[in-house]
């Protein structure tokens, strides 16, 4: 769960410029895994939620690895390099863990797993890019990140401007993104975390998953959704539990005071909460808004 990202001078600085839409850098990390061979694709296409088999070499998309049940393990971004080669970029702390699964799935397809190596990451937002450096869609709407050997360097050929870590996390929550290991558990549906619209293809084949993704979107719908929370007061810490009419109806994950929104928090709420509601949020109390935040 993420802590409360406060709105620190130069943090909050930085934040009004991603709201802007001015072009700025967040240098990050993240960790690069390879899948190489001529079944490259087709296995990659089995098991991952995006149409990677559809991508051009230079293309990417995110994507996610979901259980036989549809529960959200890892979120990631794929790179087609070539016909039969693919680079991977996956959260750090993921990186393990999705190669252990890719591994368990590997039988006898002609393909190597290669990595998980850490790197270097810039995000660009406000329409910064780095030409011809390794490019996959970014955190939030609008954002690329960047592969970068030298990250300063590619800083300086994007022509942006550096913001901190910290400005980015804020502008995240207020755009009601979800963080995949921090706004979701181990049995997440797709659609409870409002993650189909980037990185699901409704119109690929079978995949890990796919029947509980599919009946979701077309024969029913999740009991739970990624909601925002419009905070009253100092906000609590992530964990606090989410109530409604004395009934827990979810727990707030990530956490932000912004300059604009003032304190603002993303939980998973129980569908029968409409937005507009008013909810206690441990101590606190705050309203329901849809997402991204409507300005205050």
């Amino acid at each position: 769960m993420s802590a409360p990202a406060a709105a620190r001078p130069v943090a909050a600085e930085g934040y009004a410029r991603i709201r802007a839409g001015a072009p700025v850098a967040v240098r990050g990390t993240a960790a690069l895994i390879w899948v190489e061979g001529p079944d490259a694709a087709g296995f990659l296409q089995g098991l991952v939620s995006n149409d990677v088999a559809a991508l051009a070499p230079g293309g990417a998309c995110a994507a996610l690895f979901l259980d036989a049940k549809g529960h959200v393990q890892v979120e990631m971004r794929v790179h087609r390099d070539a016909g039969d080669a693919f680079t991977i970029v996956v959260p750090g702390d993921r990186a393990d863990v999705l190669m252990g699964l890719l591994e368990r799935y590997h039988f006898s397809e002609d393909l190597e797993l290669l990595g998980p190596e850490p790197v270097e990451i810039v995000t660009l937002a406000g329409g910064a890019r780095t030409p011809g450096a390794l490019t996959v869609p970014g955190p939030l709407p609008g954002t690329v990140d960047v592969v970068a050997d030298d990250p300063v360097a590619a800083i300086a050929a994007a022509g942006a401007e550096e913001v901190t870590a910290d400005a980015l996390e804020l502008a995240r929550v207020a755009a009601g993104v979800p963080r995949v290991g921090v706004d979701t558990g181990e049995t997440t549906l797709v659609q409870e975390a409002a993650l189909e619209g980037a990185a699901v293809s409704f119109d690929k084949g079978c995949y890990l998953g796919q029947e509980t993704v599919a009946r979701l979107q077309f024969r029913g719908r999740a009991n739970r959704r990624l909601r925002g929370l419009a905070l009253e007061g100092a906000p609590p810490e992530p964990g606090a539990l989410v109530t409604h009419d004395g009934r827990e109806v979810g727990r707030l994950t990530s956490v932000a005071v912004t300059p604009d929104l003032g304190p603002i928090g993303l939980a998973i709420v129980r569908r029968e909460v409409e937005e507009g509601a008013v909810v206690n949020v441990g101590d606190a109390s705050a309203r329901v808004v849809a997402l991204p935040f409507p300005p205050r």
